[in-house]
């Protein structure tokens, strides 16, 4: 409500005379009117920057949550096609154990490329394969996996990929050795001499329930 500047009587905001002494609205309540109007425009910045800053929150969170996904995805293990003949025609160098030993040549290895080994032991042909991961890392790992070895098709190698011929998950190269479980190739521990890379001829004989 207004007031008169007049008589003091109440007037409706948008009344022109006072009913009470029928003078004009007047001076006075164009002021009132003007500092209505004013305390309105004074209020509309704030919004403005509350609603600004709710939206760049918003899209902020949603660049993080995409970046986020977009990596977890890139780190996941990737599907490629099953080879239902695996690794039968693949060339196996057989190695034997010295001192509880299994000591594959350095010189073996070709560049990022596999290099796949078999090791006899009571009755049985364990295999497993050498790999120099795009990291320059060495990785040992048996060519077989928890999840598909009754299929007994091992892995190949898909550029810096290593594929489960029997299902078709592919792990990157620096993935060998550091995922364990599922599809993923079971890990060998080894070690280096300088010459050679070694393997225990147990943990070897351990993995061959695998095969």
């Amino acid at each position: 409500m207004a007031v008169c500047t007049k008589c003091g009587g109440e007037m409706k905001g948008d009344a022109k005379f006072c009913k009470s002494c029928g003078s004009g609205a007047g001076v006075g309540m164009h002021d009132q009117k003007k500092a209505r109007v004013l305390t309105g425009e004074k209020k509309n910045p704030k919004a403005s920057i509350i609603i600004g800053a709710a939206i760049a929150l918003v899209v902020t969170g949603w660049m993080v949550y995409s970046n986020t996904s977009r990596a977890r995805s890139m780190d996941r293990p990737m599907k490629a096609q099953a080879s239902r003949e695996g690794n039968k025609g693949m060339p196996y160098t057989a190695l034997n154990a010295e001192k509880g030993e299994v000591k594959v040549p350095l010189s073996a290895l070709q560049g990022g490329m596999a290099s796949y080994f078999v090791y006899h032991a009571n009755g049985t042909d364990i295999k497993f394969f050498v790999l120099r991961a795009s990291d320059g890392t060495v990785r040992v790992a048996l060519d077989s996996c928890t999840s598909c070895y009754h299929a007994k098709l091992g892995y190949r190698q898909d550029g810096e990929t290593m594929v489960c011929n029997n299902c078709g998950m592919g792990f990157k190269s620096t993935d060998v050795g550091h995922i364990t479980g599922g599809c993923s190739p079971i890990p060998l521990t080894n070690s280096q001499d300088g010459k050679a890379l070694v393997v225990k001829a147990k943990d070897l004989e351990e993995g061959a329930k695998y095969f």
